[in-house]
């Protein structure tokens, strides 16, 4: 078995000493163990939810951050509404991994926009307001 695949999809790697790594969800687990055989399938399902595994919105925040805090990388308005418009669903992300109720999309986007909008205008009273919340 070689260290990027079992079978012939290439979404598990082999990490040694049993552990594997899922290329999908980023989880490392046991298969041979059912409990984590049991986590890894609520892993995936929380994917098809419309969560995005915790690594990924990392890579996203960070990245999205860098353009709101970097002048040199907010070429236009464009890319700073997308910078924040990243974030915002990151964070909904993690909302929804938390199991959210999906018709609260709109208010915590709004609210999360508002709290980016503040941070963007250097209007700290504004983002504790927001962070409050």
């Amino acid at each position: 078995m070689s260290q990027w695949g079992m079978g012939e999809d290439n979404t598990i790697i082999n990490k040694g000493g049993g552990i594997v790594e899922c290329r999908i969800c980023g989880l490392n687990y046991l298969p041979e163990l059912e409990e984590d055989r049991e986590r890894h399938e609520r892993e995936h399902l929380n994917v098809l939810a419309g969560g995005i595994p915790y690594e990924v919105r990392e890579f996203m925040k960070q990245a999205a951050w860098e353009v709101l805090d970097n002048e040199d990388l907010r070429e236009t308005s464009q890319r700073l509404e997308r910078a924040k418009r990243t974030l915002a669903f990151a964070y909904w992300s993690r909302a929804i991994s938390n199991s959210i109720p999906e018709n609260e999309l709109k208010p915590y986007m709004a609210d999360t926009l508002a709290w980016l909008d503040a941070i963007g205008a250097g209007d700290q009273v504004e983002v504790d307001r927001k962070a409050e919340r």
